[in-house]
C-alpha cells in the first residue's frame, strides 16, 4: 500500500531502488574500487563482472576495448532502470530509461593526472569526432553547402547578402535537427576526496542527455562513469527527471577508490555474476 501511494505521489513506477542494491568491488592493480549500485529492472544481456583490471597494460586495454562514437573503453559494469507510467497498458511503454556504465579509458595525448588537461581533452575528443572530416556536423555542413552551391550562380545582383543569410539560417536549422552542439567546458568536482572531471552531453530539440564523470588512475588511464538519461515520453520527463538525478548522485557518492598494498590485494575476494 505504501509503495502504491509513493508511486501515485511521484507520478511513475520503478526506477533505481536502493533497497535492492549490490556492493561491487574491483581491483585496479594497486587500487580498490567500490560502488553501491541498484539491481537492474530492465532485462539486459547478462555478462560476467570481472574482478581484476590491469589498466596499466596497453596490450590488455587494446585486447579488451570497445568503441562507440568518440569513446574507446574497457567495459566494467552496466545497469539499467526503466521508468514506467502509473497505468502501463502497453508492453515496453517506458517513460524513459536511466543507464549507468562504469568503464576504463586510455589516452596518450595528455597527462591524465593533470585534471585541467583531462577536462579539455574530453571536450576536444567530442568536438573532433563530430566536427572532424567524417563527423556528423561536417556532413551536414557539406550537404547544405552543396545544395546552395547549385543556386549560387543564379543570385540576383544585390541579393548576395540575403542569400548568405538564408544559407546560414538553413545550416542552423539542419545542425539543430541532425547535428551535435558545442558542449559547455568540463568541470572539476570533488567526490569522496577525489577530483573528478564532469561534463554533460545534450542535443537540440531532445530531452535525452548523458552525464560523464572521469577520475584519473594513472598518467594514461582514467575511470569513467556514464549516466545515460533516455527520455521516451518528453511530456512526462519532469515526473522522473529529479529521481534519476538523485539516484545518479547517490551512486557517485558511493564510489570510492583507495590504494591497497599489493599483498592485501591478492586476498580480496571479488564478486562475479
Amino acid at each position: 500500500m505504501i509503495n502504491k501511494l509513493t508511486a501515485l505521489y511521484r507520478g511513475f513506477l520503478a526506477g533505481p531502488d536502493f533497497n535492492h542494491s549490490r556492493n561491487y568491488r574491483f581491483i585496479l592493480e594497486d587500487k580498490l574500487l567500490t560502488a553501491e549500485v541498484p539491481e537492474s529492472n530492465v532485462s539486459v544481456k547478462s555478462s560476467a563482472v570481472d574482478l581484476h583490471y590491469p589498466y596499466h597494460s596497453k596490450s590488455w586495454f587494446n585486447e579488451n576495448r570497445k568503441s562507440f562514437e568518440q569513446h574507446e573503453y574497457v567495459h566494467m559494469l552496466t545497469r539499467m532502470w526503466g521508468y514506467l507510467p502509473l497505468v502501463n497498458l502497453i508492453p515496453d511503454n517506458e517513460l524513459g530509461v536511466l543507464t549507468f556504465q562504469l568503464r576504463i579509458k586510455r589516452t596518450e595525448k595528455i597527462d591524465v593526472l593533470d585534471t585541467h588537461a583531462l577536462a579539455n581533452h574530453v571536450i576536444q575528443e567530442y568536438d573532433n569526432f563530430y566536427n572532424g572530416p567524417e563527423g556528423q556536423n561536417t556532413k551536414v555542413r557539406q550537404e547544405i553547402k552543396e545544395r546552395f552551391d547549385r543556386s549560387r550562380n543564379a543570385i540576383i545582383e544585390g541579393k548576395e547578402k540575403e542569400f548568405e543569410n538564408y544559407e546560414a539560417e538553413q545550416l542552423g536549422y539542419a545542425l539543430a535537427n541532425r547535428g551535435y552542439p558545442p558542449l559547455d567546458p568540463a568541470k572539476q568536482i570533488e567526490i569522496n576526496n577525489r577530483t573528478w572531471v564532469f561534463y554533460h552531453e545534450w542535443r537540440y530539440n531532445r530531452r535525452s542527455f548523458q552525464d560523464y564523470y572521469c577520475l584519473p588512475l594513472s598518467e594514461h588511464c582514467f575511470l569513467e562513469a556514464e549516466f545515460d538519461h533516455r527520455v521516451d515520453r518528453s511530456d512526462k520527463h519532469n515526473k522522473w527527471k529529479k529521481h534519476a538525478l538523485q539516484a545518479q548522485e547517490r551512486i557517485m557518492q558511493s564510489i570510492t577508490l583507495e590504494d591497497i598494498p599489493e599483498e592485501e590485494g591478492r586476498l580480496i575476494e571479488g564478486q562475479v555474476e
